[in-house]
């Protein structure tokens, strides 16, 4: 009996990868996907997207780990993910660690401090300066990022995911403001406070006219859910220019964060109002920070005041890396022609 119970449970579960990957109807998809959630671990990432991106033959039906696997990271992209060292790596037998890195030239936000904080619409500030939204999953790490962002500690971090239960204002020296606004999905809240903020973050953003963009935080383990999905429909709807940014890319290995970008940024060209370029980066360790620093200040039109010689420093950099990886890897292939 026990035996006949065993081949009958991986029976079912080999349909229900096979139901994932072959269908393509949202609602079959879903109920297929939680049929199957318990036995078989999935990706986050719509089984169309991953066919569109994987060239499959006409008889072959793969499960969505499989799908992934056969993606082709754009090399590109990994050359720049191992220059800013975002997403962990694994050495080969014979390969050697760096002796170099990148010496990327810091960018500095100007000091930032909290100033407002609105649970009602009649709280919010009065509209002065360009303002930067900051929105995600309640455990994505916002707080964590404003926080490293700007070098300081004005936004109150948590082990507990969905302690953000307001919007909150932070002012960057009279020159922008950053706006981080509650999490959705799963926090530790009452349900009726959950229900009350997608209301209040759905008026700021069709109300605000100082509003220039939204930035879209992503894990970078998962990349795209549901939700995500939905508020990036309501940020379409509102003609609200919004951006997408992955985070965590340290907890990911660096070809897999190369495949995830590759998908992520397949979806957006879908978006209407999503800032094509997916932006990468780790809060915890820092790699992909200025890049989005460089992005906040070109987005508030102040380039030119901030980033005034950090162009030609950025470029003597590269530079520089560019030639020590050059010999390291003529070192690398002098070494392996020796074996």
């Amino acid at each position: 009996m026990a035996l006949s119970a065993s081949r009958h449970l991986h029976g079912q579960q080999r349909l229900a990868v096979q139901a994932i990957a072959t269908s393509h109807n949202g609602g079959n998809t879903q109920l297929m996907a939680s049929r199957a959630s318990k036995a078989v671990p999935v990706f986050n990432t719509s089984v169309k997207t991953l066919q569109e991106v994987v060239k499959l033959g006409k008889s072959e039906e793969l499960s969505n780990r499989q799908l992934f696997a056969r993606l082709q990271a754009d090399p590109k992209t990994v050359d720049r993910l191992d220059m800013l060292r975002l997403g962990s790596e694994k050495l080969g037998r014979f390969e050697r660690k760096k002796w170099f890195r990148y010496e990327e030239p810091e960018v500095k936000l100007p000091h930032v401090s909290f100033f407002a904080g609105a649970q009602v619409v009649s709280s919010f500030p009065q509209e002065s300066l360009p303002e930067v939204g900051i929105v995600g999953r309640s455990n994505v790490g916002k707080s964590t990022l404003v926080n490293q962002l700007c070098g300081s500690s004005a936004a109150r971090v948590s082990d507990k995911p969905g302690l953000t239960q307001q919007i909150n204002f932070y002012t960057a020296d009279n020159d922008f403001h950053l706006v981080d606004m509650p999490g959705y999905g799963f926090a530790y809240a009452k349900e009726d406070a959950q229900k009350h903020w997608l209301p209040l973050i759905e008026s700021y953003i069709r109300e605000r006219k100082t509003l220039r963009r939204v930035l879209v935080l992503l894990d970078a383990r998962h990349g795209i859910k549901a939700n995500d999905r939905e508020f990036m429909a309501l940020l379409d709807r509102t003609h609200t220019k919004y951006q997408l940014v992955l985070t965590k890319c340290d907890l990911v290995h660096r070809i897999d964060l190369a495949k995830r970008h590759l998908l992520v940024s397949q979806e957006v060209d879908k978006a209407r109002n999503c800032i094509p370029r997916v932006m990468m980066l780790s809060a915890k360790h820092g790699p992909g920070l200025n890049e989005l620093r460089k992005e906040i200040l070109h987005t508030c039109n102040l380039g030119q005041k901030y980033l005034g010689t950090h162009k030609k420093k950025e470029v003597i950099a590269q530079s520089e890396y560019f030639e020590q990886l050059k010999v390291y890897k003529d070192t690398a292939r002098a070494k392996k022609r020796r074996q």
